[in-house]
């Protein structure tokens, strides 16, 4: 089985507050809920992704100085929405765009054990590349096997991937 190890110097994994929120699971599945759910607030997120209060009280409050998000009343409680992020890296040949499909991949890695060890085993920029191999596997024009093949992967650990990310691209 030949496989590639992280390479962590990669354009995903370096730099900046994007990055930062690619390299957070908790704040991305935060990113993710308020992007899904708009108008939602912070006992909205407490609630449904049980996590501490003042955990979400000081993401969103990095999310929203970051321009991820931003307050859409101006009334009690707060409510919040998403901003869309799409931005393409560009580092040498190799591009990549970060958007809110590669926020929600990367947040899944605190709840599913198989994004969790394809970061570790890839980086983010792998990552990346099976959700674009996933897009094209969900539309039923790409299989496990072409994708193992072009990533050096075994079938297996590509099929497994691409399974763990369906949920993103079809949502």
């Amino acid at each position: 089985m030949a496989t590639r190890e992280a390479n962590w110097d990669t354009p995903l994994d370096t730099g900046g507050e994007v990055f930062a929120l690619l390299g957070n699971p908790r704040k991305a599945w935060i990113y993710t809920y308020i992007d899904h759910h708009p108008a939602t607030t912070i006992q909205d997120v407490v609630g449904t992704l049980d996590l501490p209060q003042r955990t979400v009280y000081e993401y969103v409050d990095d999310l929203e100085a970051a321009g991820f998000v931003e307050q859409s009343n101006d009334g009690r409680p707060a409510e919040y929405t998403a901003h869309e992020i799409d931005l393409q890296l560009v580092a040498g040949d190799a591009e990549r765009r970060i958007t809110p499909e590669l926020v929600e991949a990367t947040a899944r890695r605190m709840r599913d054990d198989d994004v969790d060890t394809y970061i570790d085993r890839h980086g983010l920029d792998g990552l990346a590349v099976a959700l674009d191999y996933a897009r094209e596997y969900a539309d039923g024009s790409v299989t496990h096997r072409i994708m193992a093949r072009e990533q050096e992967l075994s079938p297996l650990e590509a099929g497994v991937i691409l399974d763990a990310l369906r949920p993103v691209v079809e949502d």
